[in-house]
């Protein structure tokens, strides 16, 4: 009676569920429980940072920059449309190398504008006016005996950076000389303009530093209010303004520069300059801009780089750095 009670009572615990026999136990386990599923982290919305916020991060951020540089960094920002402006080293005097070219496109212009100077005109180019260095114009007619017409030599100087340009353009607006005075009359005061470009080869055959008088000089600040008064129109005709722009924006130095800095597609119109290099110091890597937002406002931004040990893509990577730091924070 007792045996048959425990076979009654193990019925029921298989019906149950509660026992399982060990061969039907191993060939189906039974489930897992469920895991249970974590609620989500609700992500933080950041709070956006205001215009001060923002220009004081960008403040510290070239700052650190210009702290570690390869050499000597000077650093000027414009924003017209609120009318502001800062600087690191900006006071500094800098050499311009190539950049020093703006200020004479601008005398260029300004002669056009006065009806003193015909841009059509034709120049004959002779072998005497080759200059070295870089010049395109020389490297495609060595013996010279070709003709270019003003604006051309004017758009061969900002977009090829062409020496022999440079310097014919010099000798009809008055040369070094009359370039200062019109960057003096525009109230456009931290110019140090006094050499061509044939005066800067010797200065390289010399080894003659910017330190030891070699260079044209400028400041951050300077060539930043230069740019500046270019993009509201204060040193030229609407006309002759719009040409310069275009050739800015069509340079073809430098791409690692400032342009690299900044996101594809993003305009920029500027002039780069690089100095000779004497026992592994470079005396300049530089490139001055006007950045165009999305939005349609201007930026403007100047890096000169002077007595730098570096390799050409570490300086012209820290002028890109300049370009991103300044983008992120005018930028979308």
């Amino acid at each position: 009676m007792r045996r048959l009670s425990s076979i009654v009572f193990f019925v029921a615990l298989c019906v149950a569920g509660f026992y399982a026999p060990p061969a039907l136990a191993r060939r189906h386990p039974a489930p897992s429980p469920s895991p249970t599923t974590p609620a989500p982290t609700p992500v933080p919305t950041p709070t956006p940072l205001s215009e001060t916020q923002r220009l004081a991060r960008l403040h510290e951020r070239l700052q650190a920059i210009a702290d570690g540089a390869p050499g000597k960094l000077g650093i000027a920002i414009v924003d017209p449309y609120r009318d502001t402006r800062f600087s690191v080293n900006g006071g500094r005097m800098y050499p311009l190398a190539s950049v020093f070219k703006l200020a004479v496109a601008v005398a260029a212009f300004r002669l056009a504008d006065d009806h003193k100077l015909d841009l059509d005109d034709r120049a004959l180019i002779t072998a005497a006016d080759l200059r070295r260095g870089y010049s395109p114009i020389a490297d495609a007619h060595p013996r010279g005996n070709v003709t270019y017409a003003y604006w051309q030599l004017v758009r061969a100087m900002l977009v090829d950076s062409d020496n022999t340009a440079c310097d014919l353009l010099l000798h009809v607006v008055g040369d070094t000389p009359a370039v200062q005075r019109m960057l003096d009359r525009l109230a456009l005061h931290g110019f140090a303009i006094r050499k061509t470009e044939a005066d800067m080869r010797a200065d390289e055959r010399a080894h003659r530093t910017f330190a030891r008088g070699g260079d044209n000089g400028g400041t951050p600040e300077a060539v930043a209010a230069l740019l500046a008064a270019l993009a509201a129109q204060r040193v030229a005709l609407l006309d002759s303004t719009n040409e310069l722009l275009v050739d800015l924006a069509a340079v073809r130095t430098g791409e690692g520069r400032l342009r690299a800095g900044l996101p594809p597609g993003v305009e920029l119109a500027h002039k780069t300059g690089t100095g000779g290099t004497f026992g592994g110091v470079t005396d300049a890597t530089n490139d001055a801009g006007i950045i165009t937002l999305p939005d349609g406002r201007h930026i403007i931004v100047v890096a000169l780089l002077g007595a730098s040990r570096a390799d050409a893509g570490t300086r012209d990577a820290t002028l890109a750095a300049v370009a991103h730091a300044v983008y992120d924070a005018y930028g979308p």
